[in-house]
């Protein structure tokens, strides 16, 4: 097993988004061996902490999300106001920029490897 460190770009962080891209490696590497492998090959071959943990992050989003092959935008690649430019709203751009205002709102972490499941979590928790 490779240990992962974080590299100065991640250090600045906040304790949130650390912890929620931490969840991510942890969830991914859980997921299987070759995907284990795949992590740890990108570690030990220099790719930086924060990369591959947004590539962690990434793929639990997808696959929480169940999004289809052309939905290559989860909430960790977007920004809360980007938009689907015309013709290209299959990509769902849009949705995932409205799903990350909703999970920023709620104070989750972009990052969060279950965007739904975590927002659900901070509602129920301050009462909606």
């Amino acid at each position: 097993m490779t240990k992962a460190t974080a590299t100065t770009a991640a250090k600045g962080l906040s304790d949130l988004d650390r912890e929620a891209l931490e969840r991510a490696i942890a969830i991914d590497r859980k997921r299987s061996k070759a995907c284990r492998q795949q992590i740890d090959d990108k570690l030990r071959d220099g790719e930086p902490w924060l990369e591959v943990a947004q590539f962690c992050a990434h793929r639990c989003q997808e696959i929480a999300l169940h999004l289809k092959p052309w939905e290559c935008w989860p909430p960790c690649r977007v920004e809360p106001d980007d938009t689907d430019r015309p013709s290209y709203e299959r990509r769902g751009i849009g949705q995932s920029a409205a799903l990350l205002r909703r999970m920023l709102s709620l104070g989750v972490s972009k990052f969060d490897p279950d965007p739904v499941g975590a927002v659900t979590r901070a509602e129920m928790a301050a009462g909606r």
